[in-house]
């Protein structure tokens, strides 16, 4: 399953406005860089998973689950850490471990609570809803009708243009880590059956093939826009018209509505982290 690319589907969220869907992603990214409660963020995955079960994308979102648990476990296990030689910020919960030693001549504390556990999971929760809210909106809009929907908003055609290839560029260059693993694994590089640190590790190996990858495509991307002589001043028409539905207006106030509750769980249910 190529879990990258525009699905092509007869769901409510592919029949929507694309500046509706564009929207929806910037907004869902800034509100979960700035939710660091996890009882708001859980409740905001359950309407994710609303949305994705009625599109019928639930299945491609797992995949890339799949493909992120070597990152988001990354993120737990670095936030679990970093606790780890901190006293507990927030009093009630349970200590499981706490010691103090001294080291280089100063006393140095190694307190393992559930707190550590709680803030681990909190990070790894918001990058999972920031990048899924991404690929929500890549699975479900194509190209064309990204840039189509951003010009109706009298944004500039090579703007326009621009940020629409940024939803393109960031799935080639998965597919490109991913070709550059297949490769590495075939020559004997284990990559799954081992543990975090060496697959922390092999994951920086690889960054540095990626990044000559990354370049090379860019330079083909130049080349073609070159050659076929694009001109961000010409001015140009399209066949599928771009306008809002009632669709549009139940999915903004659905979104309104969670908003509106993950703020009041964030509230109610705040842990500084």
């Amino acid at each position: 399953m190529d879990y990258l690319k525009y699905v092509d589907s007869n769901s409510f969220l592919h029949k929507l406005d694309p500046r509706t869907k564009f929207a929806f992603f910037v907004v869902m990214a800034v509100l979960t860089s700035v939710i660091k409660s996890f009882v708001a963020l859980a409740f905001l995955l359950v309407f994710f998973v609303i949305i994705w079960k009625s599109c019928h994308i639930g299945e491609h979102i797992l995949v890339l689950l799949s493909k992120l648990k070597v990152l988001l476990l990354f993120i737990f296990l670095l936030w679990l850490c970093l606790g780890l030689f901190q006293e507990p910020k927030v009093e009630g919960g349970p200590v499981f471990f706490h010691t103090t030693f001294s080291w280089v001549g100063q006393q140095h504390v190694f307190c393992f609570d559930w707190y550590d556990f709680y803030k681990g999971a909190v990070y790894s929760l918001r990058i999972f809803l920031m990048i899924s809210s991404f690929y929500t909106v890549l699975l479900t809009t194509n190209f064309s009708e990204m840039i189509l929907g951003l010009r109706k908003w009298h944004i500039p055609y090579s703007v326009a243009f621009a940020i629409g290839l940024i939803f393109q560029i960031i799935p080639i260059t998965i597919k490109e880590l991913q070709a550059i693993m297949d490769a590495q694994s075939s020559r004997g590089l284990e990559i799954d059956k081992c543990n975090w640190v060496t697959k922390v590790k092999n994951y920086v190996t690889f960054s540095f093939p990626l990044l000559f990858r990354v370049i090379s495509k860019g330079q083909s991307i130049s080349l073609a826009m070159h050659y076929y002589k694009l001109d961000f001043s010409v001015k140009r028409t399209a066949y599928k018209a771009i306008k809002a539905s009632r669709l549009d207006v139940y999915f903004i106030a659905a979104n309104v509505v969670a908003i509106a509750i993950t703020i009041v769980l964030r509230i109610m249910y705040y842990i500084p982290v």
